[in-house]
């Protein structure tokens, strides 16, 4: 009986998941030119494209280049680092913290969900 309930539950769970991302995609649509106005006047998708690209790059380089995730994290804040200064020496592009800002925590976002998988291995051990 207590299967049913859950089994239940379960399905509508679903059905509210997805009844709530169909209004949020909808919503998105509809508001897009005020939506990429807000993300153009905050830099937010510049932002968000740093943070990922380096949780990304991290992953790849951690699952590629078998090495210690924290040499890992801190070779790739030096690289970011690196890179942005050296931006500021190009005359087409600028070189910015918060930039730099989001690829760090892009690098150590990656390094605490590597840390919580594996604490929860261990527990499960």
């Amino acid at each position: 009986m207590t299967a049913i309930y859950i089994h239940t539950n379960l399905k509508n769970f679903k059905l509210l998941l997805y009844a709530t991302l169909s209004i949020v995609f909808i919503s998105v649509l509809i508001n897009y030119s005020a939506i990429a106005s807000l993300l153009h006047q905050y830099h937010l998708l510049d932002k968000t494209g740093h943070f990922l690209g380096f949780l990304f790059l991290t992953w790849l380089v951690d699952k590629l280049i078998k090495i210690d995730l924290k040499v890992t994290v801190i070779t790739l804040c030096i690289y970011s680092g690196l890179t942005e200064l050296g931006q500021w020496y190009l005359t087409f592009r600028s070189g910015q913290w918060t930039d730099f800002l989001a690829d760090v925590l892009g690098c150590f976002t990656y390094a605490l969900i590597v840390r919580a998988n594996r604490n929860k291995a261990k527990r499960v051990n």
